[in-house]
């Protein structure tokens, strides 16, 4: 049997087969257990559902809310495991996390929660909304999306970098013996899964042209799409010439952009009115189709959210604020003393 807790995933490494990417049984089941009736009864628990008047509190409530964001649309079938950004792991450990309070373990059962629950519960939004001004950097769109029910994507494993290393080997550098059937066996493998691409550049969003209804033989069903709206995006690799110095003065090449082509739900958690262009957005949906060499990529029943770059955020909540908040104790853990007889220690 698997532990009951989640685990952080801090890095997204390039995998070597298709089996380590997706989860070819079952997806995992969440139930109740002792730490998610500890977590129950906290005071924490308290504030996410009742709200808090206490300027600290109202930090370090707000800071989870975010982290609780930002791991919703990665959440997926494959394991137990979800995504965090590295810059928001660090903060959860050193801003949200000190000796009286476990951020980590606290985290982990609100999302465990949630899993649980199979949404976010409309008083944990409505208290995220409340504290919004304490906690500029929460998503709510994010927190809506989940809110209207856990819905897991096929593997976060699958992000677009790893998907140009597959198509590379298992494609490109297919021998004599598996060529031929290189190309089918990679579309069945990764086409039509459920994905999240991040770090994308938004261009534009324009609204389908009514195509002109083909003719059908009576009786013989329609299959024509109503015109969508598709959102223009763009997803460059890591310029491996960034902080190179041409001799001669020549323009250092930068890599091509890999065009995404999003076909839009009509549910959005986003005000697509109020998107510049050039904005930084992830996009969520069904991997539908692309080019050979992965050179464009069709995303349909696409969902977009912003896609913050986290670097920029250097303090989530202040430290002080965690350690002066009443209800930063813990209630899920118990303590344990560092001298013989200690927990998890021979008596």
């Amino acid at each position: 049997m698997r532990p009951a807790l989640l685990a952080l995933a801090l890095v997204l490494v390039s995998q070597h087969a298709s089996a380590q990417i997706f989860n070819p049984g079952a997806p995992p089941s969440f139930k109740d257990a002792e730490l998610d009736k500890r977590f129950a009864k906290s005071k924490l628990n308290q504030a996410l559902t009742n709200g808090t008047q206490d300027a600290n509190c109202a930090q370090l409530v707000g800071g989870l809310m975010t982290l609780l964001g930002e791991t919703a649309p990665y959440i997926h079938k494959r394991d137990e495991n979800f995504y965090l950004d590295p810059v928001l792991v660090q903060a959860l450990n050193t801003q949200l996390s000190n000796p009286r309070f476990p951020g980590t373990a606290y985290f982990i059962a609100m999302l465990r929660r949630v899993l649980i629950d199979q949404k976010l519960s409309q008083d944990w939004l409505d208290t995220a909304a409340a504290l919004a001004p304490y906690a500029p950097a929460v998503d709510l769109g994010k927190l809506r999306f989940l809110a209207d029910g856990v819905n897991p994507i096929d593997s976060f494993l699958l992000t677009l970098p790893v998907l140009r290393e597959r198509y590379e080997i298992e494609v490109v550098r297919a021998n004599a013996t598996a060529a031929s059937t290189a190309e089918a066996l990679f579309r069945d493998t990764y086409v039509d899964r459920e994905v999240v691409f991040g770090g994308l550049e938004f261009l534009d969003a324009v609204r389908e042209k009514k195509k002109k209804p083909k003719k059908k033989k009576r009786g013989e069903p329609s299959d024509d799409e109503p015109p969508a709206l598709i959102a223009r995006l763009v997803w460059y690799p890591v310029n491996p010439n960034a902080n190179s110095i041409s001799m001669f003065g020549a323009p250092v090449e930068k890599p091509k952009g890999v065009p995404i082509a999003a076909r839009l739900k009509d549910a959005q958690y986003v005000n697509l009115d109020q998107i510049p262009k050039g904005t930084r957005l992830l996009v969520r949906g069904r991997f539908w189709e692309y080019k050979k060499g992965i050179t464009e990529v069709e995303v349909r029943d696409a969902q977009l959210f912003l896609d913050r770059d986290w670097s920029q955020f250097p303090v989530l909540v202040d430290p002080n604020a965690t350690a002066a908040c009443p209800l930063a104790i813990n209630e899920l853990t118990g303590t344990a003393p560092v001298q013989p007889g200690a927990f998890g220690q021979n008596r």
